[in-house]
């Protein structure tokens, strides 16, 4: 069963990995690769990750798998644009209370799935998104997938509003 967010001031890294889709070792990994995640540890080794570090991981992840930068190339961009990190936590915050995440602050933070759904909200309710594929969106599809999928198709829509 799916972690639902806003239920606790901190998360161990299990409920961490639930919630993102990723593995621990992953999520250990990245703490020794980046110095802007850095879990408490409580009662010795225990890891317990706030809001923040969760909007940290999410950010991490879309730079990685879905903007393709290499490990590198997310060091150097986090630390050169330290407000993408602020602004991964106002997002993580935002989700936590059913809000829809602050607007992006920067071009770069416009791809976020979330803050292009925000923005775009015609996306989600669009008739014949559904209907050109096929009736329902995959089941097995996530909604984040689903929502990243609308989002891109707004995007699409006007870039060719502009071409036309």
């Amino acid at each position: 069963m799916k972690q639902s967010w806003g239920t606790k001031l901190y998360y161990s890294i299990g409920e961490v990995a639930e919630l993102t889709d990723l593995q621990p070792y992953t999520l250990r990994a990245w703490e020794k690769e980046f110095s802007s995640l850095r879990p408490r540890r409580i009662r010795g080794k225990n890891r317990a990750y706030r809001e923040r570090d969760i909007g940290i991981i999410l950010l991490i992840k879309r730079l990685l798998h879905e903007e393709r930068y290499s490990t590198r190339g997310v060091r150097q961009k986090l630390k050169n644009d330290p407000q993408l990190i602020a602004d991964a936590a106002g997002e993580a915050a935002a989700l936590t209370r059913g809000e829809n995440p602050p607007a992006p602050s920067s071009p770069e933070q416009l791809s976020t799935t979330e803050s292009a759904v925000a923005k775009t909200p015609s996306a989600v309710a669009h008739p014949t998104f559904d209907q050109s594929c096929g009736g329902e969106p995959e089941s097995g599809m996530s909604e984040q997938m689903k929502s990243w999928l609308r989002a891109v198709r707004q995007d699409l829509e006007e870039v060719l509003a502009l071409l036309a």
